[in-house]
């Protein structure tokens, strides 16, 4: 056995706040029985905590590059680390500012320059999934078996992940959050967003423009309708429209004509979620401490709690939900068994996404019918998670499930062939990883289908990769084993997660 640490780093760039995590992850080599040598990590201690600091803009609509650099580089400082220090780690641009002119690029610059990164520009439904695990409602669902929303509401969203025994089925992101008003303390509004004016302008909202005022009571009420909203909607049951019209703030909505799960348990991260454990505010002074209105938001979900019917409570992990997930690197190598086109290879930091093959069926027919529906599933799902970044595979099909007979195996590489393509149209790599040993014989039948295509294949197995998982795959190692690096994005989310940080209360991402 032999075992190492790794330091790890996690950057959050999020509407309001921007924040850093330093994690040291202990990784444990071991193998035995004639089995492939396996990594895991073992214990996982965060070093350094950053303060939440206002996340740095120019002129509303760019972020501040050269603010920013300054002062990550000051926060290395601080933390007594170089880049040349970190093995690992994930930049993550979160809410309303994934939509600033320079981010993408402005994640290349911290990626240079900070050590080896997955970076990841979050849209709203990866979003919702890392924050759900970071939240550790992921882990209680599977831990417990329970469907669990997490819902994380920062400055300008609240993503809504459901989890069911620890893996993703529905995401959901609605324009709710503590920074869509701000305003001073005698109550005269800074800035109303568009989508949220929209939505209240019907009933009156005339006050709520830049220059306008509005008092107390007026404030709560908006608050209460937001969280009343919101907890109808992600609540269910979902045959009837939601409290108020909330469907109107949806940002990603689940697909058409699905039905969103009903929670058994309702969990709120995010900075709202963090301050639904303070006082209530009791004034226009209270509420706009922080210069909007996440203190009252956060007291009015905390006042819905008391009347829903399903459990309401703050995450295990709140303001840094999200951030606390830097990249950890685990090396593996691949199944005895591969099959690999010439030139596919090297590939690096391709996500990961699950589907769960289906029992076989004695009918060919509805076989293949199941097989087509998991697969289509598991396609969407990694388009709409992945699809907004450019690259190719845009995402690895990870196939979970027992070996194959012959006849089922090539049912299940035209079933791949045609979602992918359906999925895919401009990938030329098809990237599958299996759980059991198929796939060299699966790798053959997908090349034999997708030769016309100018599809190139990589089908690796005896790998276990999570949903959201990046993986690097590097050149073949001889003949027969390919050396896979599994970046997991890894949250720490013990029982009262402790915060080491110092400085500021509240805060919201």
């Amino acid at each position: 056995m032999e075992e190492r640490w790794i330091t790890s780093v996690g950057i959050d760039l999020g509407t309001s706040t921007t924040k850093w995590i330093l994690s040291g992850l202990k990784l444990v080599r071991s193998s035995g029985d004639g089995a492939l040598p396996r990594v895991a990590i073992t214990d996982r201690v965060i070093r350094y905590a950053s303060e939440l600091y206002p996340t740095p803009l120019k002129h509303g609509s760019e972020i501040d590059a050269e603010a920013l650099i300054r002062l990550m580089a000051a926060e290395y400082g601080r933390a007594g680390i170089t880049p040349e220090g970190i093995h690992s780690g994930a930049v993550i641009i979160t809410g309303e500012t994934a939509a600033k002119t320079n981010a993408g690029e402005l994640i290349g610059r911290l990626a240079r320059g900070a050590g080896t990164f997955v970076a990841a520009a979050a849209g709203a439904d990866l979003e919702a999934l890392l924050a759900g695990r970071g939240s550790g409602a992921a882990d209680y669902s599977r831990r417990t078996g329970r469907m669990v929303v997490n819902v994380d509401i920062g400055g300008g969203t609240a993503n809504a992940a459901w989890f069911r025994s620890g893996e993703l089925t529905a995401s959901a992101t609605l324009h709710i959050g503590g920074r869509l008003i701000r305003l001073r303390a005698d109550g005269e509004v800074l800035y109303a967003a568009e989508p949220l004016r929209r939505w209240l302008e019907p009933e009156g909202a005339g006050a709520l423009r830049a220059g306008g005022r509005l008092d107390f009571p007026a404030l709560r009420e908006i608050c209460c309708r937001m969280a009343a909203g919101l907890v109808a909607y992600i609540g269910g049951p979902h045959g009837q429209p939601a409290a108020g019209g909330i469907e109107a703030l949806l940002v990603s909505r689940p697909e058409p004509h699905k039905e969103l799960p009903v929670p058994e348990e309702i969990w709120i991260s995010g900075g709202v979620g963090a301050l639904m454990r303070a006082d209530p505010p009791a004034s226009l002074q209270e509420t706009a401490r922080y210069g909007d209105i996440g203190p009252l938001l956060a007291a009015m979900l905390r006042e819905e709690a008391l009347v829903c019917p399903v459990p309401l409570r703050p995450a295990e992990q709140q303001e840094r939900a999200t951030v606390i997930g830097a990249g950890t690197q685990t090396t593996e190598l691949s199944g005895a068994t591969m099959y690999l086109d010439a030139g596919a290879l090297p590939l690096r930091g391709v996500p990961a996404v699950v589907c769960g093959l289906p029992e076989e069926h004695a009918s060919e027919a509805e076989d293949a019918a199941g097989l087509r529906q998991s697969l289509q599933a598991a396609v969407k799902r990694g388009a709409s998670l992945y699809g907004a970044v450019p690259a190719d595979p845009p995402f690895a099909l990870v196939l979970r499930g027992d070996c194959c007979s012959y006849r089922r195996l090539q049912r299940l590489a035209a079933e791949v062939t045609g979602a992918y393509a359906s999925a895919a149209p401009d990938a030329s790599v098809l990237l599958v990883v299996c759980e059991s040993d198929m796939a060299k014989a699966l790798g053959q039948q997908l090349a034999r289908r997708s030769k016309d295509a100018g599809l190139r294949m990589v089908c690796l197995d005896q790998l276990r990769p999570e949903e959201g998982d990046y993986l690097d795959i590097g050149l073949p190692l001889g003949e027969e084993l390919v050396p896979v690096v599994r970046r997991t994005l890894i949250f720490q989310h013990e029982g009262g997660g402790t915060d080491p940080a110092p400085g500021k209360e509240g805060g919201r991402e």
